[in-house]
Formats: structure tokens, sequence, C-alpha cells
């Protein structure tokens, strides 16, 4: 049937389930399944293997590559209403900046990304990103506050 979306977005979502994991040799690979499948106007997928390589990247010392990697995505982005991917590019965005010493940088894309996913009422998100800001400012976070 020669379709290759579907393959492409299910790469992306395995890589990031890999990266989650710590199998970073696998996730990588599927970054570039899902680099080959990717149509160049299937911006999710485009942008998904780009912000979950990019924290590859970092995680490998690569900061400047996945800096670019990361703005890529962000800039893929930016015209679409995909709301809830542009909060999750934004947390990848979040980890590159932390693996590269940015804690300011990355708070600020958290704050971005939480913002969307409050706009969303995406509760569970907004309580994940949350405590990943309370992580970089030692501040408490909700979570912390109610227990």
């Amino acid at each position: 049937m020669r379709e290759r979306a579907y393959l492409a977005t299910t790469a992306c979502a395995i890589a990031e389930a890999l990266y989650a994991q710590g199998r970073l040799d696998e996730a990588q690979r599927m970054t570039e399944e899902a680099q080959a499948a990717a149509g160049p106007d299937d911006v999710d997928a485009q942008a998904r293997w780009r912000a979950t390589r990019a924290k590859l990247l970092a995680r490998r010392g690569q900061v400047s590559a996945a800096r670019r990697l990361i703005g890529q995505a962000v800039a893929l982005l930016s015209a679409t209403s995909y709301a809830v991917l542009k909060a999750e590019t934004l947390v990848a965005k979040a980890e590159v900046s932390r693996l590269a010493g940015a804690r300011g940088q990355a708070v600020t894309s958290l704050r971005a990304a939480l913002r969307i996913y409050e706009d969303r009422h995406a509760i569970a998100l907004s309580e994940q990103t949350r405590c990943a800001i309370a992580s970089l400012t030692d501040q408490p976070s909700t979570a912390d506050l109610t227990a």
C-alpha cells in the first residue's frame, strides 16, 4: 500500500518511548526510520523525529547540533494549530537546554509548554510540567504542596 505516514508517526512514538527508557541507540535508529518514512509535508512526524533526535544529540554532548534540530522542530510547528504537539516540542526543547546546562532557557520553554497544557485543560501534562519546572527552580510543585 506504500503507506508511509503511519509508519513515520509510529516510529516517532517508539523512538520517544525508547528514549524515555534510556535505550538511546535504539531510539536513534527509530528516529532514522521515522526520518526516512516521513514525507516532507508530514509536519507531525518531521517535528517529532527532530525533537527526539535533538534530545539524543544533547545527551551525547552535541549541543549545537541538538539546538539546531530542536529549533527546526519548533519552526515547523509555528504555523500550525497543533497546540499539544507544540507543547511537547517545547518540553523537548527544555530537555535539550537542561542537558546543555541552560536551566533558565529550559524553564522558559517549560513555562510556555505549561501555558499550552493549561489552556487545553491537560491536567496530567500540566502537573508533569509543573514538576519539571520545580525540579529546575528548586520550587515545590503543587503535587509537593498537597502531599
